[in-house]
Formats: structure tokens, C-alpha cells, sequence
């Protein structure tokens, strides 16, 4: 019996040490990611009500971009926002935009999302974002999408997004 007890002790310290594991490795994970998405957004601004502006809702916890990229002036827009290695990014196409124009997220033009979780980076393939506004100076819409990874059977919903993007450089 008490060799029993024995095994099985061994037996539950070594899952519980192979669980800690995983959790650190995937911490570590999600730091990098972090890191990256630092590094790959270097010369972004400060967010503001009247400016560069970037809000939604993840998973129902309001969330708020606290920097931008700027406006690059070129026809194929990187739109990112980013608070704390959290981000949103997805591309634009702005020749010919006008209010009402939609872009439905697919496989092949997917808004990504970095996390700080256990995932790290989910790609929003079901959405879709519709400008409401564009003039010489801005250039807003609305946004919603359901992210998904292959790491995971855990899906992330992003609802009641809004984004402002300057065209000039005030």
C-alpha cells in the first residue's frame, strides 16, 4: 500500500510540475510576443478623443489603444492600435474609400489581434469593418470579428469597435 501511495504521488508532483511547465513556457510565449509587436511598431503616437483613436470590446472588457501607427501616406494602410503588448491591426485600402465602403474579414484578409494570454496572436477571420466617415482629414470606421489560432479550440470575440485614423498631419 504504501508503495502505491508512493507511485502515485510521484506520479501527481510530476503532472503538476509538467502543468507549471507549460503555463511558464507559455508566459514566455506571450512576453515575446509582446516584445515583437514593440519592436514592429516603432514611431507610434499618443491616442486621443480628437485624434489617432482606437476602442473595442474584448471578450465584453472594454479596451482602449493607448498609441497608434501614424499616417504614412500610402495607399495600403497598416491601421494598429496598441495598449500594453495588446494590439489590433488590420489593413486598409484607401483608394477609392468612401463612407459605407465594408471589408469582410476572411482567411485572406484576416485583422490580427496580439494578446497578453496564454495564445498571444489571434487572427480575425469572421468580421467586418465599415467606414463611416472619410473626409481630407479622417478617416473613421466601425469594426467587429471573432479571432481564432490553430494553438487553441478557444475563440476571442472583439465587438463595438471604432478607429480614427488622421490623413493630414495636425
Amino acid at each position: 500500500m504504501k508503495q502505491t501511495f508512493s507511485f502515485l504521488s510521484i506520479v501527481v508532483i510530476s503532472m503538476l510540475l509538467s502543468c507549471n511547465s507549460a503555463q511558464n513556457d507559455a508566459v514566455k510565449q506571450a512576453q515575446q510576443i509582446q516584445a515583437a509587436v514593440k519592436q514592429a511598431t516603432p514611431g507610434t503616437v499618443p491616442t486621443s478623443e480628437n485624434g489617432y483613436y482606437m476602442r473595442a470590446k474584448i471578450n465584453g472588457k472594454e479596451w482602449i489603444a493607448k498609441d497608434m501607427l501614424p499616417n504614412d501616406k500610402s495607399d495600403s494602410r497598416r491601421i494598429l492600435g496598441e495598449n500594453n503588448g495588446e494590439a489590433i491591426s488590420f489593413s486598409l485600402w484607401m483608394r477609392g474609400l468612401k463612407p459605407g465602403h465594408k471589408e469582410i474579414f476572411s482567411e485572406d484578409n484576416a485583422v490580427d489581434l496580439f494578446t497578453n494570454d496564454d495564445v498571444g496572436i489571434w487572427g480575425g477571420r469572421k468580421g467586418e469593418l465599415t467606414i463611416t466617415k472619410i473626409d481630407d482629414n479622417v478617416v473613421e470606421g466601425n469594426f467587429y470579428f471573432t479571432g481564432s489560432t490553430t494553438r487553441s479550440d478557444k475563440t476571442i470575440e472583439v465587438t463595438d469597435g471604432f478607429f480614427r485614423t488622421l490623413l493630414t498631419d495636425k
